[in-house]
């Protein structure tokens, strides 16, 4: 994992990239959107976090979360290691030759890698740079040409973030984004062990 600012305080937000082995298109899939969708809800249930922006790229996704204790890297281990396994199945079930041959590896014991290993990350430091790369988020299908406005892109949480919308989003955000101080301190051990 790249990182830029480095710190495990609570309530940080994290601006994180993702990015597909060879850059191949497996989001350009609604099949495999609904994977990784419903292993972020897997995940942020077994290791909480608070899914502040998101949107996934047909080659990559990019998200803000706020974890409620300082496990960064074993999240994204996990969604990445998750998403993998049932999105390979899923390839080889329906039989998807050609982008199964993008996503192999010359590695031992590993015939296949749909995420590359290390993910982006940056701390974001102020409420500014999260509105920033929110924006940048919301407006990456727009800069693609995948779309010409952010509410029409499917795999985001624009519309999410706006009350208006009425539309089903496929993956929620967390709101409100941060921990509140209690829940801070119930999945802290250590400020537990002080105590005593």
């Amino acid at each position: 994992m790249d990182r830029i600012f480095l710190t495990n305080d609570p309530n940080t937000f994290h601006y994180v990239t993702m990015v597909c082995t060879r850059r191949s298109r497996l989001f350009a899939d609604e099949g495999n959107c609904r994977i990784l969708a419903r292993i972020f809800d897997e995940i942020r249930k077994k290791h909480p976090f608070k899914l502040c922006s998101y949107v996934f790229m047909p080659d990559h996704v990019h998200m803000i979360v706020n974890p409620l204790r300082p496990e960064l890297s074993t999240i994204l281990n996990k969604i990445k290691g998750k998403s993998a396994r049932l999105i390979l199945d899923r390839l080889m079930r329906n039989g998807s030759e050609r982008m199964l041959e993008r996503l192999y590896l010359n590695v031992a014991n590993r015939n296949y890698a749909v995420w590359m290993t290390r993910s982006a990350v940056i701390d974001l430091v102020s409420s500014e740079f999260m509105i920033q790369k929110t924006g940048y988020i919301h407006n990456n299908p727009v800069r693609a040409g995948l779309c010409k406005h952010p509410k029409d892109w499917r795999w985001s949480s624009y519309r999410g973030l706006h009350p208006a919308n009425r539309d089903p989003i496929p993956l929620a955000v967390d709101r409100p984004a941060d921990w509140k101080p209690d829940e801070i301190e119930c999945a802290r051990p250590e400020l537990h062990l002080s105590r005593e």
